[in-house]
Parts: structure tokens; sequence; C-alpha cells
């Protein structure tokens, strides 16, 4: 019994480590840093960290619907399909 609490302890330890991806969020400062931005989701109805788009990734240009591309990608809609995805910036 005793090693069964013991093992329950360590378990609740542990996983209290982990960042959970559906945990709730005020600002981006509760996301990882590297990745994620605090968005609202429009499925779950309240504020989540989620994914940052990266290259090639669909993305949407008013970041309603999606957050921002990865840093160094910008939204770009592509010419023959119409599609908005994130491409790298070019440097002018």
């Amino acid at each position: 019994m005793k090693i069964a609490l013991l093992f329950l302890a360590c378990i609740t330890v542990a996983s209290a480590q982990f960042w959970h991806p559906l945990a709730p969020c005020n600002g981006h400062h509760e996301c990882p840093a590297i990745g994620y931005c605090c968005h609202y989701s429009t499925v779950l109805l309240f504020q989540l960290c989620e994914l940052k788009p990266n290259e090639g990734w669909p993305c949407d240009p008013t970041n309603v619907s999606s957050c921002p591309c990865n840093d160094g990608l910008t939204c770009q809609q592509d010419s023959v399909t119409f599609q908005w995805t994130c491409v790298k910036e070019v440097e002018a």
C-alpha cells in the first residue's frame, strides 16, 4: 500500500512538471516561448496556446483564425492556388 501511494505521488509530481497544450492562457507569456502564441479558439471558445504555422503551412493574414507565422516567415497568398501559406520573408 505504501509503495502504491509513493508511486501515485511520484506520478502526480511528474505530471505537474509538463506544460499542458489545452490549458487556457491569458497572454503569450503563459505559452512556451518558441513556436507558440496565446490565441482564441473558435472551437473551444476560450484562449489557449497554439502552435504558430511553419513554412508551407496554411495561415490567416488577419490572424483571426490562427496565430501569426513563425519568426522569419510571413503569410502570403499563392498566385496559382490563392491559398494563404507561410513563406520565408524576403529582405529588400
